[in-house]
């Protein structure tokens, strides 16, 4: 089984079949293809996108409805190709997340999604030409709240940016790969 040394997270084993490979790189970063997707604890929504080719590179991603009830995202032909994606229930959509200096603050980027093929394990990301999103939308800590309270909508309070950054921390340990 392969492993590999990162800054945050230390060694980590991952199988070859966990790399989701994205053959242009992130925007501004053609050369960071290899990634894994960790999970950030059992409670937590936000997942960590892990570059194989930068040790020290990675960031929170996480789900669309966290942001936006009706966010679609239209994958072109020729990029559903390039994928292998045969149909659209085979592709997930994953928001790149940020959390603001003292946790003050978590957006996500709705212009630039990632899109994954979860049988071929390829991806890419987009460039929305879409004026109704934004670069920077604030999380729905409500819903947020309710996935990792999963309980009650009374628990919400807790649940605040804060929360998110501690939990996004340097000092998370983080499980496994997670399976797409």
């Amino acid at each position: 089984m392969p492993s590999f040394r990162t800054v945050r997270f230390g060694e980590l084993d991952y199988r070859d079949e966990d790399v989701i490979h994205l053959s242009d790189g992130l925007l501004g970063m053609p050369r960071l293809s290899r990634w894994l997707i960790l999970e950030m604890g059992d409670d937590v929504p936000l997942k960590w996108f892990q570059s194989l080719d930068r040790a020290d590179f990675g960031f929170p991603v996480t789900e669309p409805y966290f942001y936006h009830d009706d966010y679609a995202v239209e994958v072109p032909d020729a990029l559903r190709r390039r994928l292998g994606s045969g149909a659209s229930t085979d592709l997930t959509t994953l928001i790149i997340t940020t959390i603001h200096p003292g946790g003050e603050k978590v957006t996500g980027n709705l212009v630039a999604p990632l899109v994954v093929d979860i049988e071929t394990r390829r991806g890419a990301q987009l460039i929305l030409d879409a004026d109704e999103y934004s670069l920077r939308q604030d999380i729905n800590y409500l819903k947020f709240g309710l996935a990792v309270n999963s309980e009650s909508s009374e628990d919400v309070v807790e649940v605040t940016s804060a929360s998110i950054a501690e939990a996004a921390g340097a000092d998370t340990e983080c499980r496994k790969p997670v399976e797409v």
